[in-house]
């Protein structure tokens, strides 16, 4: 009978993460010949045998990740012709031996939240790695990388080198990454990049330079990016843009430009609009936006201008944005909206106005906004609301008037919205006293649709502050005198009784005064609270 082969012969999948491991003896994968994936991440491993993996053959996949190495021997990753994927982030690695991963087939590298400080002397740290894609070194100390860094990586795919400590970027430095796809450089400490840096990346589609410390850039600097899709260069400095600085990128379809002092967009910034899909341009300075700005975007789906210093719109600025979904202008200082200048935007779905100095509306305001679902109008000085001003938003399901000045509303103001599911009003004065009767009888038929957290709560008259409104009643809510000792007299009088009386003499007596407030209308007659107190006049 044949003898059996034993079991480590074909094992192909190890798994011993999450042990508590220390150390791992030489040796011990000697016998596991056909293994092809060891998970070994997630211990307290602090080092490595040099010789560890030498008799694993067909490895494929290696992860070492979450552990405690702070140095690789440089001979560990030898005679592994099959390795594709090493993961080593979240260790302690303190620096990287030359010839550390190649000769190999490697494909993907991950190297991110190390302790690496420096590569200028480990320009020799990714040789023999002809093959590999994808590299990650993020989270670590690095200050520098020197020319020649990335030297032969000529199918290097993906270089993510985000959340370092980068000061500048030397011309030179990517010249061999000529199939490089994405460069991930954002959240580092970048201030200067010498012209020509990227001028070798021809296939470059996502250049991400976020949250660095640019001041300027210059039109050149990109110029050879033509094949470029995303472009990021928010949350830096920049107090400008130089013409001319998208020219040479005709397939852009994402531009971030947020979180910068930019104080002027001019209007030929943009020439390339046919493919642009989403322009990020809030939390800048920007005082004014030039008419036609938007003109020609004819595949823009998010335009965000919010956190600026709008004070007005042009009339026509959206002339040519058919597919505009949201847009958001918030936290600006407009206090108005021109007739018609949302017109052009007819798939639009979500638009913010709040946190403005808006003191009334219009339906003006949303001319063209049929399929318009959610507006948000919190956060401004909206004194008062009519129903019409909300008879062109057919479509809207949410709208957030809350924290304005709103004291009352008539009971009628949102019958013009029949899709109206979500509707928030609170951090307004209400005024609980008869002109918000109708509307809180509205309030209390619908109180599924109102969604606010915390509840509309009155800041007048004072015997009501801070009640809930749907919580009263019709009576409390039209009694606008304080309650006191004297009993109150109930009556229902036709309207042409209702009158306050006055009896005075010269002698020292107790007159009466009596004080008739309308309540409600019930069948043409009105429901009136009759306060009656005393007060001793004085002799004349």
């Amino acid at each position: 009978e044949k003898r059996k082969q034993p079991l480590e012969n074909h094992l192909k999948s190890l798994f011993l993460q999450q042990n508590n491991l220390t150390d791992i003896p030489a040796g011990i994968f000697d016998d596991l010949v056909n293994l092809e994936v060891l998970h070994l991440q997630e211990n307290k491993i602090t080092q490595l045998p040099a010789n560890l993996f030498s008799n694993l053959p067909k490895l494929k996949k290696l992860y070492l990740s979450n552990n405690r190495l702070s140095l690789l021997p440089s001979a560990i990753f030898l005679n592994l012709p099959n390795l594709t994927h090493i993961s080593l982030y979240e260790n302690q690695l303190s620096r990287l031996m030359p010839g550390t991963f190649g000769p190999m087939a490697l494909q993907e590298l991950w190297l991110y939240d190390n302790m690496l400080t420096h590569l200028e002397e480990n320009a020799g740290a990714f040789e023999g790695l002809p093959d590999i894609t994808t590299i990650e070194i993020s989270g670590t100390n690095v200050t520098s990388l020197p020319v020649g860094v990335f030297k032969d990586l000529h199918n290097l795919q993906k270089l993510v080198l985000k959340s370092n400590k980068i000061h500048n970027l030397e011309n030179g430095l990517f010249d061999d990454l000529k199939k490089l796809q994405e460069l991930h450089l954002h959240m580092n400490e970048i201030s200067s990049i010498e012209e020509g840096t990227f001028d070798n990346l021809e296939k470059l589609s996502l250049l991400h330079l976020g949250k660095n410390n640019l001041i300027s850039v210059s039109t050149s600097l990109f110029s050879k990016l033509k094949g470029l899709t995303i472009f990021r260069l928010y949350g830096n400095q920049l107090t400008a843009l130089p013409d001319g600085i998208f020219d040479h990128l005709p397939d852009l379809a994402e531009i971030a430009l947020h979180n910068n002092q930019i104080s002027l967009i001019q209007p030929n910034l943009f020439p390339h609009k046919s493919k642009l899909t989403k322009l990020s341009l809030d939390h800048n300075l920007l005082t004014e936006l030039q008419r036609d700005l938007f003109v020609g975007f004819s595949s823009l789906t998010t335009l965000t201008l919010h956190n600026n210093q709008l004070i007005s719109l042009p009339d026509i600025l959206f002339g040519e944005t058919p597919k505009i979904t949201q847009l958001s202008l918030s936290h600006n200082n407009l206090t108005h909206i021109p007739t018609g200048v949302f017109g052009p935007l007819k798939k639009l779905r979500k638009l913010d106005l709040s946190s403005n100095q808006f003191s009334s509306i219009s339906a003006e305001f949303f001319d063209g906004l049929e399929k318009l679902t959610d507006l948000n109008l919190q956060d401004n000085n909206i004194e008062s609301i009519k129903q019409e001003d909300f008879e062109k938003l057919q479509s809207l399901s949410s709208l957030k008037l809350g924290k304005n000045k709103l004291q009352s509303l008539p009971g009628d103001v949102f019958d013009a919205l029949p899709k109206l599911s979500k509707l928030y009003l609170n951090k307004n004065p209400w005024q609980c006293d008869c002109n918000l009767l109708s509307f809180f009888e509205w309030m209390k038929s619908n109180e599924e649709k109102i969604k606010s957290k915390p509840p509309e709560v009155c800041e007048s008259p004072k015997n009501l502050q801070n009640q809930s409104i749907t919580s009263l009643t019709e009576e409390q809510l039209c009694l606008t005198t304080s309650p006191t000792s004297t009993p109150l007299l109930t009556s229902t009088l036709p309207m042409t009784q209702l009158h306050t009386t006055t009896v005075s003499t010269t002698a020292t007596t107790t007159t009466p005064t009596t004080t008739t407030q309308l309540v409600g209308a019930s069948a043409g007659y009105y429901k009136a609270i009759i306060c009656i107190s005393f007060i001793k006049c004085q002799q004349s």
